[in-house]
């Protein structure tokens, strides 16, 4: 999407938001951290910037978003991969992809290494299968340190 495409999606949802205040301020603190995340991003590689597009979107399923019961992604989670997003180098994320679960949890999965990680609230889970091996570990506490470490074992 373009500069003038975004301006004018822009123009036209704050004209469904004006009559309501409270909608306005939530927007206009959206609007305000996307410039954040574009100069962030814009510092930042490509893999980064398409998991955190990815992310926006993922934010905004709701109940049933996927035609049956999902469950929409917990705020803890979009705060954790955020976390991990922000602590993160280039190299950690390039081959990875993300998906919402029904479950409101969050997926990164890398087809290339054949491998994911399930991202929940509190802990999170892995797997790897390297030449018909599958190794990983379920239940880990999760701490964007942890998270990492598991990623770049992965990645070596």
């Amino acid at each position: 999407m373009n500069t003038i495409e975004l301006n004018a999606e822009i123009y036209r949802q704050l004209g469904y938001l004006s009559d309501d205040r409270t909608y306005l301020e939530k927007a206009l603190e959206m609007l305000r951290g996307l410039t954040r995340i574009k100069s962030t991003a814009e510092a930042r590689g490509s893999a980064y910037t398409e998991m955190l597009e990815s992310l926006s979107d993922f934010q905004d399923y709701e109940q049933g978003w996927d035609g049956e019961d999902a469950a929409p992604l917990y705020k803890t989670v979009i705060r954790n991969f955020k976390e991990v997003l922000q602590q993160s180098n280039d190299s950690d994320l390039k081959g990875w992809v993300i998906f919402p679960e029904r479950n409101g949890t969050l997926f990164m999965q890398n087809e290339q290494l054949d491998a994911g990680i399930n991202i929940g609230c509190k802990d999170y889970s892995y797997y790897i299968n390297k030449d018909g091996k599958i190794t990983g570990e379920n239940g880990r506490k999760f701490t964007v340190k942890s998270h990492l470490e598991t990623v770049r074992k992965i990645c070596a």
